[in-house]
């Protein structure tokens, strides 16, 4: 059952992931080895080569929210939060094995 809700939580319309606040695999899962893995094995692949495509020249990632009632606030959460996504990406990627070698 909480497989069935994992799988269901995920937002498999890619085409929300750039813009949206959305669910990704990583939210629930960064190993392959994870009871989540097998039923989302195909969007968690996808999950490793978008977040490869999307890294910005600077090596952080974009934030596809914003806080609109709090613009001053959000200029300076919004860095908190490249840092933030930025850690969980890398170990995302480290645990799913695709962290390309340096």
């Amino acid at each position: 059952m909480l497989c069935q809700q994992v799988t269901h939580s995920i937002t498999h319309d890619i085409a929300q992931w750039e813009t949206g606040y959305i669910c990704r695999p990583s939210q629930f899962f960064n190993q392959r080895s994870s009871i989540f893995y097998q039923d989302n094995a195909d969007i968690a692949e996808y999950e490793c080569q978008f977040i490869a495509r999307t890294q910005l020249p600077d090596g952080s990632w974009p934030i596809p929210w914003r806080w609109a009632d709090y613009p001053e606030q959000w200029a300076i959460s919004k860095n908190w939060w490249k840092g933030i996504v930025a850690v969980n990406n890398l170990l995302y990627l480290k645990g799913m094995g695709a962290l390309p070698a340096i």
